[in-house]
């Protein structure tokens, strides 16, 4: 059988499509923007419009920041062959926090991130505090592959869009749009990470 492609996920936000497009529109990365019942989904659907390393999309897509407006939201990431999954929580100044997963491995620690834990991702969701359980049993099972633990979790929290990850049926999704990113956008976020970068360089030649 196959490997399952790398290139997988999808972000849960409460807003509308609307909301949705016009957030897509202030990034660098072209996004389908599906609804959903409860939810409206963005999955990455082209190349991040950014210089390396801001050139992968579902990277980008996981590290960038959601409005207080469309929290709570959630993101399911299968990069590099990892689960990883991203819980913004409600409230203002709410830090994402991360979730990663690595098949033989389990749950792995991100030391600079704040971590998920199982409730965080049921109260994100919306669900009973005892899917807590089934939660645990996923990421428990060692021998999975990274897709399979993000669809089971998905199914697990009652998530809708678990066939969105895939990305295959996007585009054949009901109501789906592809989204492309405002030109003064990309220019504005390639302007900002020049000027990072050329800092970062003056502070590392003092």
């Amino acid at each position: 059988m196959a490997a399952p492609s790398r290139r997988s996920g999808v972000l849960l936000l409460h807003g509308d499509a609307k909301s949705a497009s016009a957030w897509v529109r202030q990034g660098i990365v072209p996004s389908y923007v599906v609804p959903l019942a409860g939810w409206t989904a963005v999955v990455p659907g082209g190349a991040a419009q950014g210089p390396a390393p801001y050139d992968d999309r579902l990277t980008v897509t996981a590290a960038r920041p959601v409005p207080a407006r469309m929290r709570t939201a959630l993101g399911f990431f299968e990069i590099g062959g990892r689960a990883v999954v991203v819980v913004h929580p409600r409230g203002w100044r709410a830090l994402p926090r991360w979730l990663v997963w690595e098949s033989g491995r389990g749950v792995a620690g991100l030391p600079s991130l704040p971590t998920a834990r199982p409730g965080d991702l049921a109260m994100a969701a919306g669900v009973v505090p005892e899917a807590t359980r089934p939660i645990r049993q996923v990421l428990a099972e060692h021998s999975a592959l990274a897709l399979d633990v993000l669809s089971d979790l998905m199914t697990t929290l009652a998530l809708p869009g678990e066939e969105l990850l895939r990305g295959g049926v996007v585009k054949s999704a009901d109501d789906a749009a592809l989204i492309e990113p405002d030109g003064k956008s990309v220019d504005r976020f390639a302007r900002v990470t020049k000027e990072d970068k050329e800092i970062r360089a003056e502070l590392e030649s003092m």
